[in-house]
């Protein structure tokens, strides 16, 4: 195991090693770019980047009871496509992979391995040492340390469920699959920030709220359910790490035809204030590491632990009727990047195939505009224009909203 892989650090990604192996769960940030990509310059702000970040130099090693993250020797190729490669098979070994196809450079990597905060920092070094090359742009890239394995048996002292028998007492939501079907609806930020003033929330609540409502008619009933996470980083102590690091929280809303945001921005502003609350995020977090640990422990093939995991989904008090991601920024939201790099990208989207719920919302701010990615696995049409009639009505200027295509990204 690599140095950032200690023992403790295994344990946190296990139990999503159980669960996304098998499911292809890949995710894509796509970047476009002021100018065509240079391959070859790509090639080296890749390579530089990655002596680095020891954490992502790794790949997949499964035996017949543990699957580990081992070092990877391996030279690593950026690919000259925008093709969704299978990880590890045509990545050798590799659980990202990072392409380019005229001005797009597409960025994918296994989600288990890292989440969209852990990635961002990787990525954004990345696009600062291209930049450098490309543009002689002179950006400072200081190392990019990793912080080490959080104590497990700490975490797990805060989970409210240690001693309780079974599963939790927890009514899922049916998830429904079939082919999936990607949209896109870009917003005026501003026009959102408007909104959630009049209601006296925070801007995301508004999002939140406004989604529930637009949702609510292909769902056939009036309470929406919807599941998001949290980054825990700051409450766990490592502000540094690349591996996933979130607690994920449920919440229910009445949204019929007749309600307005007005009427549940307030109570899903409250639910979101309280479950940035650190301990509630190491309860949360507990009660989730606690079943990895568990299904970690069983004397079992992998194939039974894998089977196991999967019926402690409602650990995390999911599945819902959507799952919504906040991104924020992707140029290492929260951290200090230099202004001018976004000079030379022009536009982002993020994909990340919807698991918990029928739907999926990944969100991005970026250049005065929420970017919402949207996948449904119901493939049912209609929806972004669903958000368009419900944005509208509430205020907020809808920049676009169409239709994007079936399937994944890149296939």
């Amino acid at each position: 195991m690599t140095e950032t892989m200690t023992p403790g650090a295994s344990y946190i990604l296990q139990g999503a090693m159980y669960f996304y192996r098998d499911k292809n769960i890949y995710c894509r940030y796509q970047y476009t770019l002021r100018d065509a990509v240079d391959p070859a310059l790509l090639q080296q702000a890749v390579d530089a980047a990655l002596a680095e970040a020891d954490y992502f130099k790794t790949k997949l090693v499964q035996e017949k009871r543990v699957v580990y993250l081992a070092p990877n020797d391996q030279p690593f190729t950026v690919c000259r496509d925008s093709r969704l490669r299978a990880m590890p098979e045509e990545t050798a070994g590799y659980l990202f992979n990072v392409s380019c196809e005229d001005r797009e450079l597409f960025f994918d990597w296994f989600h288990f391995i890292a989440d969209g905060h852990g990635v961002s920092r990787f990525l954004t070094r990345i696009l600062m040492e291209y930049c450098n090359r490309r543009y002689g742009t002179g950006f400072a890239c200081p190392p990019l340390a990793s912080a080490p394995a959080y104590d497990m048996q700490a975490l797990l002292a805060h989970d409210p469920t240690a001693n309780a028998e079974g599963l939790p007492e927890i009514q899922p939501v049916e998830v429904e699959e079939g082919q999936l079907r990607r949209s896109m609806v870009r917003l005026d930020k501003q026009s959102l920030v408007d909104a959630a003033l009049r209601c006296q929330v925070k801007p995301v609540s508004a999002l939140f709220g406004l989604l529930c409502l637009a949702i609510q008619p292909f769902i056939g009933r009036d309470k929406v359910e919807y599941c998001y996470s949290t980054d825990t980083r700051q409450a766990v102590g490592v502000p540094d790490a690349f591996y996933n690091c979130v607690a994920s929280f449920r919440n229910g809303v009445q949204a019929g035809p007749q309600v307005r945001l007005a009427d549940i921005a307030a109570g899903i502003d409250a639910d979101l204030r309280a479950s940035i609350d650190h301990p509630r995020q190491l309860a949360q977090m507990a009660k989730m590491m606690s079943w990895v640990c568990r299904v970690d422990a069983l004397k079992a093939p992998l194939r039974i632990k894998k089977r196991v995991f999967s019926m402690g989904e409602r650990m995390g008090d999911f599945p819902a009727d959507f799952w919504i991601s906040y991104l924020g920024d992707p140029l290492d939201p929260g951290r200090n990047y230099p202004a001018a790099l976004a000079d030379y990208i022009q536009d982002f989207e993020v994909w990340v195939p919807p698991d918990g719920a029928s739907v999926g919302f990944e969100v991005a701010s970026f250049r005065g505009q929420l970017i919402l990615c949207i996948q449904d696995k119901l493939g049912r049409a209609g929806i972004p224009q669903a958000i368009r009639s419900v944005m509208e009505r509430e205020g907020v200027r809808v920049l676009s909203a169409l239709d994007v295509g079936d399937g994944l990204p890149g296939q």
